[in-house]
């Protein structure tokens, strides 16, 4: 089973990818990991990667895809993919990209968060991980590029059937039992 998990910045989206991982038994593979991850590389893309998240905005989709295709080539397990597709460039290629090696997403997981709750959120992360890519000016800039750029996506999955709709409001095992039950409807 491949899915991927959507949301506002802030909404649980990494939380429930990594309960999913360990309950069903799939890879968790978080773009926004790779590309932190790659920030670190003391290189001319891990200098410019680095100095994109910490703005808030939006990396470059080829960079991107330079970080997650050999994740998605060797992944031979199922998969959980979070943080991208950020816009319906991102969804169509990614789509086009799984059928040349065999593979498709099954669900997408799409986790609603009221504006306030986001902001708390990210705050308190912030203060807590210490993260460069959640500070007050970096986060206004994140969700209006989500209300633009990543809402067409939901709707371009839900036109597909595949979209699952998650309340993001609750605690984080009500959340994650609310993903369980409506990914396996039966029990």
């Amino acid at each position: 089973m491949n899915i991927i998990i959507l949301g506002s910045p802030g909404s649980g989206k990494g939380t429930q990818a990594k309960l999913l991982t360990q309950k069903l038994n799939l890879k968790h593979i978080s773009t926004g990991e790779l590309l932190r991850q790659a920030a670190k590389a003391p290189t001319p893309k891990g200098k410019i990667i680095k100095s994109l998240l910490k703005k808030g905005t939006l990396i470059p989709f080829e960079t991107t895809l330079d970080v997650l295709e050999p994740v998605l080539k060797t992944t031979t397990q199922g998969f959980i993919l979070d943080g991208i597709p950020r816009d319906l460039r991102q969804a169509e290629h990614l789509d086009w990209f799984l059928k040349q090696i065999k593979q498709q997403i099954n669900h997408v997981i799409f986790i609603t968060l009221s504006q306030e709750s986001t902001y708390s959120r990210l705050l308190k992360r912030a203060k807590l991980e210490g993260r460069s890519d959640d500070t007050q000016q970096a986060i206004k800039k994140r969700l209006e590029i989500y209300e633009t750029k990543t809402v067409p996506v939901i709707k371009y999955f839900k036109d597909a059937g595949k979209l699952i709709e998650i309340d993001g409001e609750p605690d984080i095992t009500t959340i994650h039992l609310s993903i369980l039950s409506k990914l396996n409807p039966r029990g």
